[in-house]
């Protein structure tokens, strides 16, 4: 028998891939592996970041509880600016700078043992002054419950005392500061 005769078509077939296509191919090998490698750099960052904060809060928090531990009427000049009214004599109190284990100092030209904490009272001392204009305090503020807010020196007889625990550091993405408002009272240690 005889077939018919069927018109052969003439195809290509190629093996392997155009150029077209390894290029194709490489750019998005190359948009993945930066999109992963982003991806793990942010996620170390962030973890960084993480355990930086947390430390400065440990340390905040144990500076914070060492001060709460002190007698409450002599808060004010064991951890104020001016080492002049220490109860125990000038230059004997902790003051108002206090260290933070693992954690690097903001600034290039402080030493890398300078504290990177400090108490923020209402003024310097060693007085203590209702009347001064510190809003992140609260002030001015009746702080010795007199029911007047006046000029005179209250750091003998305050009832209340707003602080504020800072810490501040160097971190891979820059300066990183942590701040804590508080109020110690005098209702605190009557117990």
């Amino acid at each position: 028998m005889h077939r018919p005769l069927r018109p052969q078509l003439r195809t290509s077939r190629q093996s392997g891939m155009t150029l077209i296509e390894i290029m194709i191919s490489f750019v998005v090998l190359t948009v993945g592996v930066f999109m992963l490698s982003s991806t793990i750099t942010a996620s170390i960052a962030h973890t960084d970041n993480k355990r930086e904060r947390a430390l400065a809060m440990e340390g905040a928090m144990n500076y914070l509880e060492t001060m709460r531990a002190q007698p409450f009427r002599k808060l004010f000049a064991l951890y104020n600016q001016s080492g002049d009214d220490d109860p125990a004599g000038v230059g004997t109190a902790p003051g108002h700078l206090f260290d933070v284990a693992g954690l690097e100092a903001w600034s290039a030209t402080v030493n890398r043992a300078d504290p990177l904490g400090e108490v923020i009272f209402p003024g310097p001392g060693p007085t203590l002054v209702e009347t001064l204009d510190q809003a992140e305090l609260g002030l001015p503020r009746d702080l010795n419950g007199d029911l007047q807010v006046n000029g005179e020196d209250v750091s003998d007889q305050y009832q209340i005392l707003p602080a504020i625990i800072r810490i501040t550091w160097s971190s891979s993405g820059g300066r990183r500061q942590l701040e804590i408002p508080t109020i110690f009272s005098a209702m605190e240690k009557a117990r």
